[in-house]
C-alpha cells in the first residue's frame, strides 16, 4: 500500500538532519583574516612612524653595494599585500555569508592568492639577502592560515 505525503512526513521526522557546510565558523575565520591584515597594516605604521626595523633591514641589505633603498616603496609593499588580501577576504566573506556553491572555491583562491603576496614578503631577495625580515613575510602569511581554516570548515560536514 502507498503512504500519503503527510504519513511519509511525519514519519521522517526523526531522520537525522543531511549534512551541511558551517558557513558561520568559516565566515569567522575569515573575519579573522581581515583582522590579520589590518594586524599587518598596524604593524607597518607602527615601524614606518617609530622603530623603522624594515628600512634599517634594507639599509644594511644595500649599504655595501652602495645603494639606499627607499622605505616608502618598501612600506608601500607591505601596505599594499594587506590591502589586496583584506579586499578580497572581504569579497570571500559577503560570497559565504550569501552562502553561495562557489564560496568553497573561492576562499581556495583567494587564500592561495595572499599566499603567494605573502611568499612576496617573505622570499624576496637581492644581492644575496632578504629584502624583508622574515617578521613581515610570517605576519603575511597569517591571513591565509586563517583562509585555509576557513575552507577546512567549508569542507567539512556536520551531521
Amino acid at each position: 500500500m502507498r503512504q500519503s505525503l503527510s504519513e511519509k512526513r511525519s514519519t521522517d521526522l526523526h531522520a537525522p538532519e543531511p549534512a551541511t557546510r558551517d558557513w558561520r565558523a568559516a565566515a569567522r575565520a575569515l573575519t579573522l583574516a581581515v583582522a590579520l591584515s589590518a594586524v599587518l597594516v598596524v604593524a607597518a605604521i607602527i615601524d614606518q612612524a617609530g622603530g623603522r626595523s624594515l628600512a634599517d633591514h634594507a639599509a644594511a641589505v644595500y649599504a655595501p653595494y652602495g645603494k639606499q633603498p627607499d622605505p616608502n616603496l618598501l612600506y608601500g609593499l607591505v601596505y599594499t599585500v594587506a590591502a589586496i588580501g583584506a579586499l578580497l577576504w572581504l569579497l570571500v566573506i559577503r560570497s559565504v555569508r550569501s552562502r553561495r556553491r562557489s564560496a568553497p572555491v573561492l576562499i581556495v583562491v583567494v587564500t592561495v592568492i595572499t599566499a603567494a603576496l605573502a611568499l612576496l614578503l617573505l622570499v624576496t631577495t637581492e644581492y644575496g639577502a632578504q629584502i624583508f625580515p622574515p617578521l613581515w613575510g610570517i605576519l603575511a602569511m597569517l591571513p591565509p592560515a586563517a583562509g585555509i581554516l576557513a575552507a577546512v570548515l567549508l569542507g567539512r560536514r556536520r551531521g
